[in-house]
């Protein structure tokens, strides 16, 4: 029967010999130094529900994420200018009938029976967006044949804003006509648009079109 010392000399050499095979390069050495503070910062982090108390940890993992979608939204949209009340009320016909103060087209993207209960903006120019989101693609003699009046923006200088009820439909109505050709550069939004409009007590024309 074997000895217990003739057993350990065999895997005292096995040892030997497996441990001196596993070597760790010099450069992957150095990386490895600087290992232990990431590590440490890593072990010590909180758990999950500890971590949505603790603002800088929300910070660490959210900030990348919410830069990335700025970016996103920065490069996959174009740049639309913001309108606010001054600068549209300054902008607007002195009395009825008469043209705005400067090249400023106002496209109220509304439905009509909203147009009906409320009002529009003088001088403004329904195209309303849900029953009618092609509009902007038809060329001038569809848009005129359809609507009765001439396509905002065709055969005319000048500024072009889209207002609605509270901004959202007007941006998409924005996008829409960017993408169906028109210069980004003369497109805007009125942000607060007609909830802003009433609020600060804008002048308000009476709807003279259909209510459907």
């Amino acid at each position: 029967m074997a000895s217990i010392q003739s057993i350990r000399r065999p895997l005292a050499t096995l040892t030997s010999r497996t441990t001196k095979q596993i070597s760790v390069p010099a450069t992957i050495r150095s990386t490895l130094r600087t290992v232990p503070e990431i590590t440490r910062a890593f072990g010590t982090a909180p758990s999950p529900c500890l971590a949505r108390g603790n603002p800088s940890v929300r910070r660490m993992k959210l900030a990348p994420v919410q830069q990335s979608f700025r970016r996103w939204k920065s490069d996959g949209e174009p740049t639309l200018r913001q309108w606010g009340f001054e600068d549209i009320n300054a902008s607007l016909p002195t009395s009825p009938g008469t043209k705005p103060q400067k090249n400023l087209i106002l496209v109220d993207v509304r439905e009509p029976a909203e147009l009906s209960s409320t009002g529009i903006i003088p001088s403004a120019v329904s195209v309303p967006l849900a029953s009618q989101p092609d509009a902007f693609f038809l060329t001038p003699e569809e848009f005129e044949t359809r609507f009765g009046y001439p396509k905002p923006g065709a055969g005319e200088e000048g500024d072009i804003v889209f207002y609605c009820k509270a901004g959202v439909r007007a941006k998409a109505a924005a996008q829409l006509a960017v993408q169906a050709g028109y210069d980004a550069e003369r497109i805007g939004v009125y942000e607060g648009s007609w909830l802003d409009w009433a609020d600060r007590k804008g002048r308000v024309e009476r709807w003279e079109g259909e209510s459907e």
